[in-house]
């Protein structure tokens, strides 16, 4: 039985026809209201149902009952809902700012536990002497500027720049300007790379230019035009240093005058390879950046030379990758912290307050890493010698704290010792990170919790779906029903005026009489 409002009618002449088609007024059935009388409140966007039909028998808001009545019906439905999906949103911003600090974490851990993570490097160099002709300015170091990597070997080194690396250059006799050239093919070759030019009958020598720019210049070729007394000159040149990479031109076809363009042709500079000496063993280099003479090291050649390189451990630059991961670590427990945390004075929880899994995970981290420091305290590096401790008095909540002095000490006094104890895998950032691995990642179980609460916001949106098509059913039987009793009323009324008017006839007769 459905609940209908109850207009102004003949109860005792309609009740039956109501509860023919299978409604009953709402004194009826007072469980369709609230204690205020009034239907309930409604949280969602509620879908009209109207179809512009009034009740032309009934005099009856058909729309606006049927709206009501499905109001009624989705009311418990939807509170559910959105119950669970707020619930569900809330967990998932908790997981969220977790997910975010232990990823932070794992990132900090993969950069720690590499093998050059605590090697940083200084470099410095100093001229000893230019060779001649050379000459110096300002207080740089006029022949090279070194760079140094992680694990670049520490040590001094003597460096001799010998020779610079050039690039091949040639330059052409005077021509007349204004001349044209025959048709013909010139070859065009630099290192094992060569292409051929087509010079078309009456080109000038800027056409050639530029002949030799489109079809070599991929490959470093630069031509040029210079004018000067003589008239015009044709400038190649090789954008790559090394002689390897030199230029050469030879005529395929054609006639005098392209020959003697070609061997107008003289050099001005050659194609040169680099020439080092470091601590008396010379290498070569196509270009002036040498890289591969001490591993680590890079040195960018400005003019020949000797200049002293000196490498040393850079305690400060190390210490950054130890730094990073003691923010991170304390950035993951602090939010868990904060994550399941509970207000007493608002009595409010936080997104996770109470939870099993954050629990386990600070837990697991504090215990691992209370391990991790008494492995480091057998092998020397305790917290009065490397600096690294948990925090104590007056807020033990199993944070990191690094004093920076300390650490530089032992780094400076027992570099090894301090890389082997963090780094590799077998160092403290490996083994934390097997913890940490186990809740983020593809399986981790923080990420897998994560995507079943997705899922179950996916199926609320699913059921959200289910129930609009409930309720459009739902509205759809209501209609049929409102107009089914709208006729049947409309039939009542036809039939109930008949008779009355039958029988107020019958009364004047009887007076008449």
């Amino acid at each position: 039985m459905r609940a209908l409002p109850s207009p102004t009618w003949h109860a005792g002449t309609h009740l039956a026809a109501l509860k023919k088609i299978g409604i009953v007024p709402l004194h009826h059935v007072a469980a369709a209201r609230g204690p205020s009388g009034r239907f309930p409140a409604r949280r969602w966007t509620m879908a009209d149902y109207s179809f512009g039909y009034g009740g032309i028998g009934s005099g009856l808001d058909i729309s606006g009952i049927v709206n009501q009545l499905v109001a009624a019906d989705r009311a418990p439905q939807n509170a559910r809902l959105n119950t669970l999906e707020s619930t569900t949103k809330f967990k998932l911003s908790g997981l969220g700012t977790v997910t975010s600090a232990f990823n932070t974490l794992k990132t900090s851990l993969d950069s720690l536990q590499k093998v050059d993570a605590l090697g940083a490097r200084s470099v410095s160099s100093t001229m000893l002497s230019l060779a001649s002709g050379a000459t110096s300015t300002g207080t740089a170091d006029p022949v090279l500027t070194p760079s140094a990597g992680r694990n670049t070997p520490v040590g001094s080194y003597e460096v001799e720049v010998q020779a610079l690396a050039t690039a091949h250059k040639m330059l052409g006799s005077g021509t007349e300007i204004g001349s044209k050239f025959e048709a013909g093919m010139l070859r065009v070759a630099i290192g094992s790379e060569s292409v051929d030019v087509e010079v078309k009958a009456g080109a000038s020598l800027a056409d050639i230019r530029s002949a030799i720019n489109e079809a070599a210049g991929k490959h470093g070729v630069q031509a040029a035009l210079l004018t000067s007394d003589a008239g015009h000159h044709l400038s190649i040149g090789s954008a790559k240093t090394g002689a390897a990479n030199a230029i050469r031109i030879e005529i395929v076809e054609g006639g005098s005058d392209l020959r003697a363009l070609v061997d107008g042709l003289t050099e001005q500079s050659p194609g040169a390879d680099a020439r080092v000496s470091i601590d008396g063993l010379v290498t070569t280099s196509a270009s002036n950046t040498i890289t591969e003479a001490v591993p680590g090291m890079t040195l960018a050649l400005k003019q020949t030379g000797t200049s002293r390189v000196e490498v040393k451990s850079d305690p400060s630059g190390s210490r950054a990758a130890v730094d990073g991961f003691v923010r991170a670590y304390n950035a993951a427990l602090k939010a868990i912290g904060s994550a399941t945390s509970y207000n007493a004075e608002t009595k409010t929880p936080s997104s996770l307050t109470g939870d099993a899994q954050m629990r386990g995970a600070a837990s697991q981290l504090r215990s691992v890493m209370n391990d991790l420091l008494g492995g480091l305290a057998a092998q020397g590096l305790d917290a009065k010698t490397l600096g690294l401790q948990t925090q104590g008095f007056p807020n033990p909540d199993g944070t990191l704290v690094l004093d920076s002095a300390k650490f530089n000490e032992a780094m400076a006094a027992n570099p090894a010792s301090v890389v082997a104890a963090f780094t590799g895998e077998s160092g403290l950032a490996a083994k934390l990170n097997e913890v940490v691995k186990t809740y983020v990642g593809t399986d981790g179980a923080i990420t897998l919790r994560t995507k079943g609460l997705n899922d179950q916001l996916k199926d609320v949106g699913r059921r959200r779906e289910a129930l609009d098509a409930r309720m459009e059913a739902a509205a759809k039987r209501y209609r049929t029903q409102f107009v089914a009793l709208d006729s049947l009323m409309s039939q009542m009324t036809t039939t109930s005026s008949a008779l009355a008017q039958q029988l107020t006839n019958l009364s004047a007769q009887n007076q008449q009489r």
